[in-house]
C-alpha cells in the first residue's frame, strides 16, 4: 500500500483546495471578503500544486544513464553466473578455474581506477558495499592460492597440487579455506541487495536479454 500513499495525498489535498474554494465563494446575503477562507484556499492550492511536482511512485521512471544501464547489465550477468559460482556455489576445499579470480580482479581494478561505477548515487552506495567485500575476498584468495596443475586441468587452489589430500588437509590450509569461504559468502550477501537496487532504479537493464559470460578477463 505504501506506493499509493502519494496518490492518496494528492487526491486529499485537491479535495481540500476545492473545499476552501467553496467556503470562499459560498453565497451569503451580502457578499463580503472572507480573509480566512481566502487564505485557507491559497494555502491548500499551493500545497496541492507541490504534491503534483513529485513523481508518483506508481510510475516507473526511465532516465538512467548509458553507463548505469551497461554496468547494471554486467552486474546482473555476474549474479546469474560468474559471481554466483565464485561467491556462492563453490567450496574452496577444491580449486576453481583461474579465470573466475581474474574476472573479479579486473572488476576490482577498474573500480579502484574509477572506471567501473554507477552514476546513480543510491545504486553506487550499494555497489560500494559490495565492492568492499569483493575486494577483501579477491585480495585474500589471491594471496593464499596459486594456479596448480591437477592432471590436465589448471585450477586456482589454496592447497598445492603436490600436497593435496582430501582426507588429510593441513591445519593452516583448512583455516585459509574457511576464511575464503567466509569472505565469499559475505560478498555474495552484499551482491543481492545491489541487484535488487539495480532492478528498482535502472529498469532499462531488462530492455534486452541478459546473458552470462566473461566480460573482463581475456580470452584464452
Amino acid at each position: 500500500m505504501s506506493r499509493y500513499y502519494q496518490t492518496f495525498a494528492r487526491i486529499g489535498f485537491g479535495l481540500a483546495a476545492m473545499a476552501m474554494l467553496v467556503w470562499f465563494l459560498w453565497p451569503r446575503g451580502t457578499w463580503q471578503f472572507e480573509p480566512e477562507a481566502f487564505f485557507g484556499f491559497c494555502i491548500a492550492i499551493v500545497v496541492w500544486a507541490f504534491t503534483e511536482f513529485k513523481l508518483s511512485e506508481e510510475v516507473i521512471y526511465r532516465a538512467s544513464t548509458p553507463n548505469d544501464i551497461r554496468f547494471g547489465r554486467e552486474i546482473f550477468a555476474y549474479g546469474t553466473w560468474n559471481f554466483r559460482e565464485l561467491l556462492k556455489d563453490h567450496d574452496y576445499h577444491r580449486g576453481i578455474h583461474p579465470r573466475f579470480l581474474t574476472e573479479a580482479s579486473f572488476l576490482v581494478s577498474e573500480t579502484e581506477l574509477g572506471i567501473a561505477h554507477f552514476q546513480d548515487k543510491k545504486v553506487q552506495k550499494k555497489y560500494a558495499d559490495f565492492f568492499g567485500r569483493l575486494k577483501a575476498f579477491v585480495d585474500y584468495f589471491g594471496m593464499h592460492s596459486s594456479p596448480e596443475r591437477f592432471g590436465s586441468v589448471t585450477l586456482q587452489s589454496i592447497i598445492p597440487a603436490n600436497q593435496f589430500d582430501e582426507m588429510n588437509i593441513a591445519a593452516h590450509h583448512q583455516a585459509e579455506i574457511n576464511e575464503v569461504n567466509r569472505l565469499a559468502t559475505e560478498a555474495w550477501k552484499t551482491l543481492l541487495p545491489l541487484i535488487a537496487e539495480v532492478k528498482e532504479r535502472i529498469p532499462e537493464v531488462f530492455d534486452e536479454p541478459i546473458k552470462g559470460g566473461w566480460i573482463r578477463s581475456p580470452e584464452e
